[in-house]
C-alpha cells in the first residue's frame, strides 16, 4: 500500500514540475516580450522628448530670427522713405531751379544793360549749376532706392520662408508632446506588467526548485531502498550458497566415510 501511495505521489509531483517548467516558461516569454516593449517605449519617449527640445529650439531661434528680419525689414522701409523724401524734396528743388534758369535766360535775352546782362548771366549760371547738382542727387538717390527695393524683396521672401518654417514646427509639435505623453503612459503601464510578470517567473521557479528537491529527495531514497534491497538479495545469495557449499561439504564426508567401513 505504501508502495503504491509513493508511486502516486511521485507521478503527482512530476507533473506538477512538468506544469510548473511550462508556467515558467510562458512567464519568462511574457516577461521578455514586455521587457522589449518597454525598452521600445522608453526609447520612443527618450526620441519623443529630444525631439521636442530640439524643435523649441529651432523654434526660440527661428522666432529670434524672424524678430531680427522684422527690425531690419522696417529699418529698410524707413531708409527707403527716407530716400524718396529726399528724392521729392530734390526733385522739387530742380523744378524751382528749372524755372529759375528760364527766368534768367529770359532776363539775358531782354537785359539792356551790361549790369543787367551779367546778373542775368550769373543768376542763370548758378541755376545751370544747381540743375547739374540736382540731376546727379536725383540719379544717386534712384538708385539707392532701386537697391532698397531690391533688399526689401529679399527681406519679403526671407519673411515668408522663416514663417513658414515656424508654421510647420509649431503644426509638428503637439504631435510631439502627444507621442511624449503616450511613451509615458505606455512605460508605466509596461513597468507594471514586467513587474506582475518577474514575480510569476519567480514564484513559479520558486516552486519549481521546491518540488524538483522533493522530486530528487524521493529518487535518492528509491535509489537507496533499491540498493538496500540489491545488498540483501546479494546477502541471501551468498548465505543460499554458502549452505548449499556447507550441505556438499558434509555429503562428501559423509560418502568419505561409508567406503572406509566398507573396505574393512
Amino acid at each position: 500500500m505504501r508502495i503504491v501511495l509513493g508511486v502516486l505521489l511521485l507521478a503527482s509531483l512530476e507533473r506538477l514540475a512538468e506544469r510548473l517548467k511550462q508556467q515558467k516558461q510562458e512567464a519568462s516569454k511574457i516577461r521578455r516580450r514586455q521587457e522589449r516593449a518597454l525598452k521600445q517605449a522608453v526609447s520612443l519617449g527618450r526620441k519623443s522628448s529630444s525631439g521636442l527640445k530640439r524643435l523649441e529650439k529651432h523654434l526660440e531661434h527661428d522666432k529670434e530670427q524672424l524678430t531680427d528680419i522684422n527690425m531690419e525689414f522696417n529699418q529698410i522701409l524707413a531708409r527707403k522713405e527716407s530716400l524718396e523724401r529726399l528724392a521729392k524734396s530734390a526733385q522739387e528743388r530742380l523744378v524751382k531751379e528749372n524755372e529759375a534758369k528760364d527766368q534768367a535766360e529770359i532776363d539775358l535775352a531782354n537785359a539792356n544793360t551790361d549790369e543787367e546782362k551779367s546778373n542775368a548771366q550769373y543768376r542763370l549760371d548758378i541755376a545751370v549749376e544747381k540743375i547739374q547738382e540736382l540731376n546727379e542727387e536725383l540719379q544717386i538717390r534712384e538708385k539707392a532706392v532701386q537697391k532698397v527695393e531690391k533688399e526689401i524683396i529679399d527681406y519679403k521672401k526671407s519673411q515668408s520662408t522663416t514663417s513658414q518654417k515656424i508654421h510647420k514646427e509649431v503644426k509638428s509639435k503637439p504631435a510631439l508632446v502627444t507621442q511624449l505623453k503616450e511613451s509615458k503612459v505606455d512605460s508605466e503601464k509596461l513597468q507594471k506588467q514586467l513587474a506582475t510578470s518577474e514575480k510569476r517567473e519567480e514564484s513559479a521557479a520558486k516552486a519549481l526548485v521546491k518540488v524538483t528537491a522533493r522530486l530528487e529527495e524521493m529518487a535518492a531514497k528509491k535509489r537507496a531502498a533499491a540498493a538496500k534491497k540489491a545488498a540483501a538479495k546479494r546477502k541471501a545469495a551468498a548465505k543460499k550458497k554458502s549452505k548449499k557449499k556447507a550441505a556438499k561439504k558434509k555429503t562428501t564426508k559423509r560418502k568419505a566415510k561409508s567406503k572406509k567401513k566398507s573396505r574393512r
